[in-house]
């Protein structure tokens, strides 16, 4: 019996690793684009731990990088951070493509482009090129925005074989248009990018504001912009996984 226990409760923590990693690393998901700062008080009631156990765990974040303490004492994330995204964007050796694709969709269209993946619940924009122009939509790179929401985040759901309003209309057009779902005054189009086996690795977008696209004309010139793009590109498969999470 109690050589079963042991091995049980080995096996369990197999399963579930080891506990103050997986504290660390819920510490840093809890840091979003709307809460960049926060409180050893809000990590500790977003993941339901002690503000004592939050303050050790941090700290020992705080020394490798991935927070840093402000003086009004909440915390954000550290250089860290960067340097492994940095790390991330230099594995794709498609990033060159894409880029040199977003910077042509922007030059036809005068709007702001870019690619998103999908990350778990979420979409993160991997990559953006913005117009010369003096009012655009600016989209962070790293940016994490919801799936449900925006043509992006449709295009990734109905690929992935997530619910999604209009999913066949999507798989059949290959493409997807958005009209102020996150923000009234904003508008995109997008189209998916797949991988010579014919997986989806993510979504290209040109985004704007909605006046821009009300236009019929405007909109089928950017889907079109879009669907022209040739959005087969000669990337491995061992390379697509580094698209996924």
């Amino acid at each position: 019996m109690i050589i079963y226990w042991v091995e049980h409760m080995k096996n369990k923590k197999e399963i579930n690793g080891v506990e103050a990693v997986n504290k660390a690393l819920e510490i840093l998901n809890c840091f979003t684009e709307r809460d960049e700062t926060l409180s050893v008080t809000k990590i500790s009631n977003i993941t339901g731990s002690y503000k004592s156990r939050i303050s050790r765990i941090s700290k020992s974040l705080e020394n490798y990088g991935y927070l840093r303490k402000l003086n009004n004492g909440k915390l954000k994330l550290g250089n860290s951070i960067g340097r492994l995204i940095e790390i991330y964007d230099n594995s794709f050796n498609f990033k060159n493509l894409i880029k040199d694709e977003l910077d042509l969709m922007v030059i036809k269209s005068n709007e702001t482009a870019s690619f998103f993946i999908k990350q778990k619940e979420d979409r993160i924009c991997m990559l953006t090129s913005e117009p010369n122009k003096p009012i655009k939509h600016i989209i962070e790179i790293g940016a994490k925005k919801p799936l449900d929401k925006g043509s992006s985040g449709h295009i990734l759901s109905a690929y992935n074989n997530l619910p999604i309003k209009d999913k066949q209309f999507i798989l059949r057009n290959e493409y997807s248009m958005s009209f102020g779902e996150r923000d009234k005054e904003i508008a995109s189009v997008s189209v998916p990018i797949f991988s010579q086996k014919n997986r989806i690795l993510g979504a290209l977008t040109i985004t704007g504001h909605i006046s821009n696209f009300n236009k019929k004309n405007s909109l089928i010139n950017s889907i079109r912009r879009l669907a022209g793009s040739g959005y087969y590109f000669p990337v491995p498969t061992i390379k697509i996984k580094l698209c996924y999470y």
